[in-house]
C-alpha cells in the first residue's frame, strides 16, 4: 500500500499535486489573515484606551467649568426593590356597553331613518348608553346595515332592503 506522501504527488511528474499547491496557498492566506487580525485588535484596544482618556479629559473639563452650587441638591429618590415590578393597567375589557347590540344599532337606524354613526351614537347616548361612533361602525356592519354617502360626504346608515342573514 503506498504511503500517504506518495499520494500527493503527481505520478507522472514527481511534483505536489495542484490541489495540493492549492490547499498550500490557502493555508499561507489564512495565517497572513490570523496576523492580520491579531494586529487590528492591538490597534481596536489602543484606540479604546485613548478614547476613555479622551471622555475622562472632557469630565474633568466639564466638571472645572461648571459653577459651584450654593444650594444643595433634593436627594434622589429611592430605588425600587429589584425584584418589584411596575403593575400595567389590568385588561381594559369592553368599551362599549353589552346593552348595545348589533340589533340595538340596527333599531335606532330604524328609527331615525338614515343616519351617521355620529348620529346613531347620540342617539344611544341620549337613552344612558354612552357608545362613541367608531364601535356604531362595527356593529352597524356586523348587523348588516346598508352604508350610502351623504350629500355631506359622510358615511350614511340605513336599514339593509334585504333581512339579515341569522346565524
Amino acid at each position: 500500500m503506498p504511503d500517504a506522501a506518495a499520494l500527493d504527488r503527481d505520478p507522472a511528474s514527481g511534483t505536489s499535486s495542484p490541489i495540493v499547491q492549492a490547499a498550500e496557498r490557502l493555508v499561507v492566506r489564512i495565517e497572513a489573515l490570523v496576523s492580520q487580525v491579531a494586529e487590528l485588535k492591538a490597534d481596536n484596544a489602543a484606540l479604546r484606551r485613548e478614547v476613555r482618556e479622551a471622555l475622562a479629559l472632557f469630565d474633568r473639563a466639564g466638571d472645572a467649568a461648571a459653577p459651584v452650587r450654593t444650594t444643595r441638591r433634593t436627594a434622589a429618590p429611592a430605588t425600587r426593590h429589584a425584584k418589584s415590578r411596575r403593575r400595567g393597567k389590568g385588561p381594559k375589557g369592553r368599551a362599549t356597553p353589552a346593552s348595545v347590540t348589533p340589533d340595538i344599532v340596527l333599531a335606532t337606524i330604524g328609527k331615525l331613518g338614515s343616519a351617521s354613526a355620529s348620529e346613531i351614537a347620540k342617539e344611544l347616548s341620549v337613552l344612558g348608553d354612552q357608545v362613541s361612533g367608531r364601535a356604531v361602525r362595527w356593529l352597524a356592519e356586523r348587523a348588516g346595515a346598508a352604508t350610502v354617502v351623504g350629500d355631506d360626504g359622510q358615511l350614511r346608515y340605513r336599514l339593509p332592503s334585504t333581512p339579515p342573514r341569522s346565524l
